[in-house]
């Protein structure tokens, strides 16, 4: 599974800022803040420590509650990140009002932005005041990316809140808890000897919510019932695939741009025994589906008339 479409242009942007700088982000360490949070007292930290302990616990007090399991508290903190915060794209030019402390929790807290070192680091924090094992993959061979590995029920997930593929402040959950088999695509390299392998997939948000699916011409109405929901990444799985190409899915989500969005194809993921296909926000081409067989286009397009 490659990176999504729309995060490719960020990637390529990462990877120009870090080849034109020579700039790599120290990983913040959150030993400290960790301590004094378990033992009530802030003795030894800095001011800016201080203040990353204080609006740490404001963000658990308010979004964990007794009984969560670990899961549950994950997602509470994934999706509380997701909306307090919008990637600083700032910090591929210029350097606006807080963007020096976007690699640290301290700019997420503080400023409301982050670069990935910043919300990798701003997770595992989180993760670890709740003792939910969690370690952080610095990739830094073709460009900086930084993002989370999170231990559930001794199985291991990739957790990349950078690379979420949600709008504002709903998330799209497009890589929170997926395995290697979804991460790994060569795009972010990482050291496979000091990583404990990801192969959990009890836990991955897309594969345990996709839309289980009939065939082909069960798309059209899924895709307007999550459209109509505010879904940005729409996933789902097909009894029968026979058919379904691009060619397809470009003639499908094309009946339902508006000019503001517009959709495509997204990746095609294998996790665990699931193949999963996805829908995402992408700028159309003209002309789409001009290859697809007659009998097929009329049997979509009697469907999509009726959906209208």
């Amino acid at each position: 599974a490659g990176v999504f479409l729309q995060n490719n242009a960020l990637a390529d942007m990462l990877k120009e800022y870090v080849a034109s700088k020579g700039e790599i982000h120290e990983i913040y360490d959150d030993t400290a803040v960790v301590e004094a949070y378990k033992s009530g007292t802030t003795e030894g930290l800095n001011e800016q420590d201080k203040y990353v302990l204080e609006q740490a616990k404001k963000v658990i007090d308010e979004n964990i509650t007794d009984g969560m399991s670990d899961y549950e508290k994950e997602k509470a903190i994934y999706d509380w990140q997701m909306a307090y915060t919008a990637y600083n794209d700032n910090s591929l030019a210029p350097i606006a009002s807080g963007g020096q402390y976007s690699h640290l929790p301290y700019g997420v807290f503080k400023y409301h932005q982050a670069i990935c070192v910043g919300h990798a680091t701003t997770f595992k924090l989180l993760m670890d005041m709740l003792d939910i094992e969690c370690q952080i993959i610095h990739s830094t061979e073709e460009g900086e990316h930084a993002w989370d590995l999170v231990k559930l029920d001794d199985e291991w997930y990739h957790c990349d809140v950078t690379f979420d593929g949600g709008t504002g402040e709903k998330p799209g959950y497009t890589y929170f808890n997926v395995p290697d088999s979804v991460k790994d695509d060569g795009s972010y390299p990482w050291n496979h000897e000091e990583i404990p392998a990801a192969d959990g997939t009890k836990y991955c948000y897309l594969a345990e919510n996709a839309g289980d699916l009939k065939d082909i011409y069960d798309i059209p109405e899924y895709v307007k019932t999550q459209m109509d929901e505010g879904s940005r990444r729409i996933a789902f799985t097909l009894k029968n695939a026979e058919n379904y190409n691009e060619d397809v899915a470009s003639y499908i989500t094309s009946a339902f741009n508006d000019g503001m969005t517009e959709l495509c194809q997204g990746t095609t993921m294998q996790i665990g025994d699931k193949t999963i296909y996805t829908i995402e926000a992408y700028q159309a081409d003209d002309g789409m589906g001009g290859q697809l067989d007659p009998e097929i286009l009329e049997k979509l397009q009697e469907i999509i008339d009726g959906l209208q």
